[in-house]
């Protein structure tokens, strides 16, 4: 069981009794697409109890910086995106759920030029409001950061020495205001190539640093098979992929499924996981998406002609009408009408083996993760639920039998009196998986 406030040691993250645990869990896009409200007039209790029944010991909330400044009201009831949010913190206190405050959009450019700014607005917004909520266990100083923006030398893979001294400042900045809070610190290089060396001679000083990044399966398959480069060949062989030193999206295709496993968990520790395994640095991944076999709606195309490229809801149908997947019969080009090859059958081969495999390897090393996330599966999307908001997706089918299993009403009872006989006082705890040791 998982007790907040949270310690980072070594490349643990500890509860307050010492026990080594994983978050798990996925982002809550619903608030960050819907504002200030959310869909079919769902509670925030409502959505409290289907994240508790799933298993969920994390969410992760996406604040947009304009939205949360205005706090920006769609509905007209009083109560604004700020409002929101934090009333959202709030339920899933009592629900014993934690949360994670990602600041994902809306960047200011004073940010990149002035770390204090950045500092400032952090810790007036996303640190002090929380400082009796230790269910907010945690705070993404920055999401995907244009690193070119913060100006300085290429530490490797795009990561900029200024953003890398920026988010040192800023680090040191919130953990003087909440030595409780972890601070996700991307870390990661452009494209999915892996952690930036310079976590190897300069990590961030600071402690309760947790270094993150993103992963989405489909960017292979989806860019290959519709080369933006200009080929036509399907390449059902997938060689590209495996010059990019991807060669598991091969294997899958082929149905070499345990090779492709292997493979899978061979790049994933040379990019990633090497970290806290060689440098003993915390890490953990709070965006990644699974299409569910279908092609992304940003897979590419060029007609045959070769002066035109799209994505493939552009193409048409023999009548000329734009054409959405899933594909059947022959597609067109918008511009001159040339037939164009028919697209490939599936996005992510080899599934639902690649997801349950990526999930697998991230739960035996040890890895903190929130899926991206609670929203309607779209084709070629990456949600977790059916349009109902309730229903799982086949994403979040496969999903729910890696994230921890929740506790029972009686149980809570049980470690909330256990708690509080130990002086602790009467608290509700977060799910923890019964396979993890401590």
């Amino acid at each position: 069981m998982i007790i907040p406030p949270l310690q980072t040691e070594g490349s643990k993250i500890k509860d307050s009794r010492g026990n080594p645990v994983a978050l798990r869990g996925f982002d809550f896009i619903e608030l960050a697409y819907e504002v200030d409200k959310l869909r079919g007039g769902a509670t925030l209790e409502k959505r409290a109890k289907q994240f508790k029944n799933i298993g969920a010991n994390l969410i992760r909330i996406e604040v947009n910086y304009d939205h949360w400044n205005a706090n920006l009201n769609t509905n007209d009831d009083d109560k604004g995106n700020r409002d929101f949010i934090m009333e959202a913190t709030e339920v899933f206190r009592r629900w014993g759920i934690c949360v994670l405050l990602d600041f994902h959009s809306g960047k200011p450019a004073i940010f990149y030029t002035s770390p204090t700014a950045w500092a400032d607005w952090l810790v007036e917004n996303l640190v002090t409001p929380f400082l009796d909520n230790p269910y907010v266990v945690g705070v993404n100083i920055m999401n995907e950061p244009p690193y070119g923006q913060f100006g300085g030398v290429n530490l490797g893979g795009g990561v900029t020495s200024g953003y890398w001294e920026a988010a040192k400042i800023v680090c040191a900045r919130v953990h003087a205001v909440n030595p409780n809070l972890l601070m996700i610190v991307h870390a990661n290089m452009e494209n999915e190539r892996g952690f930036c060396p310079i976590l190897e001679n300069d990590p961030i000083p600071t402690p309760n640093v947790v270094y993150n990044w993103h992963f989405y399966y489909s960017y292979c398959p989806a860019f290959n098979t519709y080369h933006p480069w200009g080929s036509l060949d399907p390449d059902p062989t997938y060689e590209d992929c495996k010059l990019r030193g991807q060669p598991y999206y091969q294997s899958y295709a082929a149905g070499n499924l345990a090779q492709a496993r292997q493979e899978l968990e061979q790049v994933t520790y040379e990019k990633f996981l090497w970290v806290p395994n060689e440098l003993n640095l915390p890490i953990m991944i709070d965006e990644f998406g699974f299409n569910g076999d279908e092609l992304p709606h940003f897979s590419r195309r060029k007609c045959p002609n070769g002066h035109w490229e799209g994505q493939v809801r552009d193409t048409l149908d023999e009548l000329g009408n734009p054409k959405k997947p899933p594909w059947t019969g022959t597609v067109y080009c918008p511009i001159d009408g040339a037939a164009i090859p028919q697209p490939a059958p599936y996005g992510e081969p080899g599934w639902p083996q690649c997801f349950e495999d990526y999930l697998s390897i991230l739960n035996e090393h040890g890895v903190s993760w929130t899926y991206f996330g609670w929203w309607p599966k779209t084709y070629g999307g990456y949600g977790m639920v059916e349009h109902d908001m309730k229903t799982l997706s086949k994403v979040g089918r496969v999903l729910s039998n890696y994230i921890p299993t929740p506790i029972s009403p009686i149980e809570m009872l049980i470690r909330a009196a256990l708690s509080a006989a130990s002086g602790i006082g009467l608290i509700f705890l977060c799910a923890r998986a019964p396979s993890e040791t401590t």
